[in-house]
């Protein structure tokens, strides 16, 4: 699996755990909607500081949004 796709899979995950929409998410850890939504659908890359934005808010190590789900 690649980062992007473990990427997607892993914010989808928090967000859905965290019982909250990709609006209030994005709003939350302070990014605009649209890049959230870039990275959740997994077709493109995010920047190392917006992926350390994303960790940040969302109170994880950024490695973890990128490890592949299997190998959790």
């Amino acid at each position: 699996m690649d980062s992007k796709r473990a990427l997607a899979e892993n914010l989808r995950q928090n967000i859905y755990d965290l019982n909250m929409t990709q609006a209030k998410y994005a709003k939350d850890i302070g990014i605009p909607l649209n890049t959230l939504e870039y990275a959740v659908s997994g077709r493109g890359s995010v920047s190392l500081n917006t992926l350390d934005k994303i960790a940040y808010g969302a109170g994880i190590d950024p490695w973890e949004l990128i490890r592949p789900h299997e190998s959790k």
